[in-house]
C-alpha cells in the first residue's frame, strides 16, 4: 500500500477536496473561506476528475463532488469511490430532487448528497458529520426551520422596516411559511408596520414555566386576519418592562417555532435585551444593519468582534442602511469597510417618505420605492439559498439607437 493510501483518518482530519461546475467554484471558495477551511483542491469537474485527481494526490477525508453534469452518476461515483477508499467520504452534490436517486447513493456508501445552491449552515453541518463519520439522523433531532437574527448596530437604522418588508416577501411572493418575532418589549414596531394589534401575547409565552405549542399557536397574531398573508404570523406584545428571563427561555421559544415555520425572523432591538445575545449566538443567519457614518462605523467594529465569524457554519450577512441618509454618506464605502474589516453583503437604498406614507393607508407597501423592494427581493433570494441575479446594464445612446433599428421593419426590396 502506497503512503497516499496509508494514512490515518486522524492525519487527514479537515482536509477537502471539491470538484464542481467552473461557474460555482467562486460561491463554494467564498462559503470554505467563510467556514475557515482551505481546500486541498478546488477544481472544475465532476466523479472523473476527481477520480484523476485522486490518483495522483493525498487522499483528502471528505470529497465533494458535483453530479449534476455526470450522464451516469451512481457508477461513476462507485468507480470513485473504489479508488478513494472506505475513509473517505463522498458527498455529492447535484441539482436533482429525486429520492431514489438519493436512496441509491446511500446504499452504494455515499455518505450524503446535497441539492444545490448549499446553505452555509448545511455545508458546515454535513463536513462536520462527515469528518466525524456521523450519518445524518444518528443523533440529535432534525429542524424544520431555520431562525434568521436581525440587529442594528444603532437605533433607528431600519430594522424593523426591514424585517417586515422582508416577511411579507417571503410569505407572499415565495410561499414560504413564516414568522416574525418583535423582541422589543418595550416598544416593538411589527404590529403597526403590519397592520396588527398586538396584545400580550409574547410576554405571556416568556412568563409561562415552559413554551406550550398549543398556547404558542394561540398567542400567534395575524392567522386569518384580511390584511396580512396567510403564511405570516407575527408574535409581539403591547409595549412594556423587558421583565427577566430564565437563561434559556429564548432559545425554547426559537426551537418551538422552528417546528412550526420554515423562517423565523427576530426583530432584536439594539440595546440587546436579556434572550437576544442567546438568539444571536445560535441563530442560523444574522443580518447586521448598519449606516454608514462614524457612530455606525465604531457600533458595528463592536458588533462583529462580539457575533465572531462564521466557523461555526451561521452566516453573518453585513446590510448596509441609508434609512437617514438621503444625500452622500459622512464615510465612503471603502473607508468602512476598511475599518470594521468587512465589506457590506447588501445596500438598502434610502426610500424617502415612501414607506411611512405607506402606513397611513394600513400594512407597510413597499411598491413605492421599487429600489427598496428589490434589495428586499434580493436579501430575500440570499436567505433562500438562490443565487443572486446580476442586474443588466441600462444601454447607452448606442444600444438605444441599435434596439431601435432592429425592432423597426424594413422596406421590402423591390424585385426588378
Amino acid at each position: 500500500m502506497s503512503e497516499k493510501h496509508s494514512s490515518s483518518a486522524g492525519d487527514r482530519h479537515g482536509q477537502i477536496a471539491v470538484f464542481a461546475a467552473a461557474d460555482e467554484l467562486a460561491g463554494l471558495s467564498d462559503q470554505l473561506q467563510r467556514l475557515r477551511r482551505s481546500p486541498l483542491a478546488l477544481q472544475a469537474g465532476g466523479p472523473a476528475e476527481a477520480a484523476a485527481w485522486c490518483a495522483a494526490n493525498e487522499l483528502p477525508a471528505v470529497l465533494l463532488v458535483d453530479i449534476s453534469a455526470t450522464a451516469h452518476p451512481l457508477p461513476a461515483l462507485l468507480e470513485l469511490a473504489a479508488l478513494s477508499g472506505p475513509a473517505c467520504r463522498i458527498v455529492a452534490l447535484g441539482n436533482r430532487q429525486d429520492v431514489d436517486l438519493y436512496r441509491q447513493l446511500l446504499r452504494a456508501g455515499i455518505f450524503d448528497y446535497l441539492l444545490k445552491p448549499l446553505p452555509l449552515d448545511l455545508l458546515a453541518d454535513t463536513l462536520a458529520r462527515a469528518e466525524q463519520d456521523e450519518t445524518l439522523g444518528s443523533h440529535g433531532s432534525a429542524r424544520a426551520g431555520r431562525t434568521v437574527a436581525c440587529v442594528g448596530a444603532g437605533g433607528g437604522v431600519g430594522t424593523s422596516t426591514l424585517v417586515a418588508a422582508l416577511g411579507r416577501w417571503l410569505a407572499e411572493s415565495r410561499q414560504a411559511p413564516t414568522v416574525l418575532v418583535d423582541f422589543d418589549r418595550r416598544k416593538g414596531d411589527l404590529p403597526l408596520l403590519l397592520g396588527l394589534e398586538a396584545d400580550a401575547g409574547l410576554a405571556s409565552v416568556l412568563a409561562a414555566p415552559e413554551i406550550d405549542p398549543r398556547l404558542l399557536q394561540r398567542t400567534l397574531l395575524s392567522q386569518g386576519e384580511a390584511e396580512t398573508p396567510r403564511r405570516l404570523h407575527l408574535l409581539a406584545q403591547r409595549p412594556g418592562a423587558e421583565t427577566p428571563l430564565p437563561p434559556d427561555r429564548a432559545l425554547e421559544l426559537g426551537a418551538a417555532l422552528c417546528q412550526l415555520f420554515s423562517l423565523s425572523l427576530w426583530d432584536l432591538p439594539a440595546h440587546l435585551p436579556a434572550g437576544a445575545d442567546e438568539v444571536l449566538a445560535h441563530a442560523d443567519t444574522r443580518l447586521l444593519l448598519v449606516e454608514q457614518s462614524v457612530q455606525g462605523a465604531r457600533n458595528a467594529h463592536r458588533l462583529l468582534a462580539e457575533l465572531g465569524d462564521e466557523s461555526a457554519g451561521q452566516r453573518l450577512l453585513l446590510i448596509g442602511s441609508a434609512a437617514h441618509l438621503a444625500e452622500r454618506p459622512a464615510i465612503e464605502r471603502a473607508q468602512f469597510e476598511d475599518f470594521i474589516g468587512r465589506a457590506i453583503d447588501l445596500q438598502l437604498p434610502h426610500a424617502g417618505a415612501s414607506l411611512a406614507a405607506s402606513l397611513l393607508q394600513g400594512p407597510l407597501q413597499t411598491r413605492d420605492a421599487p429600489a427598496y423592494a428589490r434589495a428586499v427581493e434580493q436579501l430575500g433570494g440570499l436567505l433562500l439559498g438562490q443565487r443572486p441575479v446580476a442586474e443588466a446594464p441600462a444601454p447607452g445612446l448606442l444600444g438605444r439607437l441599435r434596439q431601435w433599428m432592429g425592432s423597426t421593419p424594413r422596406p421590402a426590396t423591390a424585385r426588378p
